[in-house]
């Protein structure tokens, strides 16, 4: 029986669009030849679902062969996802120390700075990492924001870079970054309990090209390297300016043998805010072996083009 013209119109135009999503999906596996192809592993949640929706119109109006084919590479993408869909995320613990960073990219240019130093004073995190930050910005949290220690500043030779703030009872202190500049690495050692951790906060270039790709990639290579090299426990935050599928945060993953607190919690997508159901997840929360992950959430974006994330660690014993 022949198809209705409507029928026949909608399966040319999704199978089109079915096709050209298989294509990004398979484009997205092979990212480590090509740089632009890394940018198209940020999608594989909604290549998911939109695969998923495509395939079920091509099975309803009786195309089985490129519903089948549509579904399976939907169960690909899914299949990558679903780490990070399903299980166990962060628990709380009955009790014991804790540690709770604040990570932000807030925009050098943003003019909300009163509104997010009084946002960190509600919410009053032990550690606060504002990303794109500035002389201004770090007014705006002496003034308004809890009663903390300046830890790293942005340096006084730049106009944009990293200002981390911890507790006084921490007891924090700056460590230096061999790896990278001011602007794209900062970290500090802290107390957590009767120990002591540190605290490596990350905002390497956005891989908008080769180069910057390139700068990406060693940034958080040599992040992993560093974070394995430490005596202490780590806990990585920033905008690292790639997903979870990227090769790239894959290998800061292997080398530092990080943990990454998104896993059974929900992906917190973080950007770009507002844009809903396209946001990816780029701000991120890792630790190493002797810390677990007790909490983890976002905030309101207050003009960035960021959500915050908070996330809370505890010592895995």
């Amino acid at each position: 029986r022949s198809r209705p013209a409507w029928a026949l119109v909608m399966l040319g135009l999704t199978g089109g669009l079915g096709l050209l999503l298989a294509v990004a999906t398979l484009a997205a596996l092979l990212a480590d030849w090509w740089w632009p192809l890394d940018l198209l592993t940020s999608f594989h949640p909604q290549y998911a679902v939109l695969l998923g929706v495509i395939a079920a119109i091509h099975l309803l109006l009786r195309s089985p062969g490129w519903g089948a084919l549509f579904a399976g590479v939907a169960l690909v993408n899914a299949s990558l996802a679903a780490p990070y869909l399903l299980g166990a995320g962060p628990s709380r613990p009955v009790e014991g120390p804790e540690l709770s960073i604040l990570s932000f990219n807030v925009g050098v240019s943003n003019p909300m700075r009163r509104e997010v130093a009084e946002y960190a004073a509600v919410e009053r995190p032990d550690v606060i990492a504002i990303i794109e930050s500035s002389f201004e910005w770090e007014d705006a949290l002496v003034d308004h924001g809890p009663p903390m220690s300046l830890v790293a500043v942005v340096p006084s030779d730049r106009v944009a870079g990293i200002t981390l703030l911890a507790e006084p009872g921490l007891l924090a202190r700056a460590v230096e970054v061999p790896f990278a500049d001011p602007d794209e690495a900062v970290a500090a050692e802290m107390g957590l309990g009767a120990g002591r951790v540190v605290v490596l906060v990350l905002h390497p270039p956005s891989p908008t090209s080769g180069e910057r790709a390139v700068r990406r990639n060693e940034i958080l290579a040599a992040a992993g390297d560093w974070v394995a090299g430490s005596a202490l426990p780590v806990v990585v935050v920033g905008d690292l300016n790639a997903t979870p599928w990227s090769p790239a945060f894959q290998e800061l993953q292997l080398r530092g043998r990080l943990v990454d607190s998104s896993r059974g919690g929900g992906l917190h997508a973080t950007w770009p805010a507002g844009w809903g159901p396209a946001m990816i997840p780029i701000d991120h929360a890792l630790h190493t072996a002797g810390l677990r992950a007790v909490e983890r959430r976002t905030g309101p974006s207050f003009g960035s083009a960021h959500l915050p994330l908070i996330a809370t660690v505890a010592p895995a014993g």
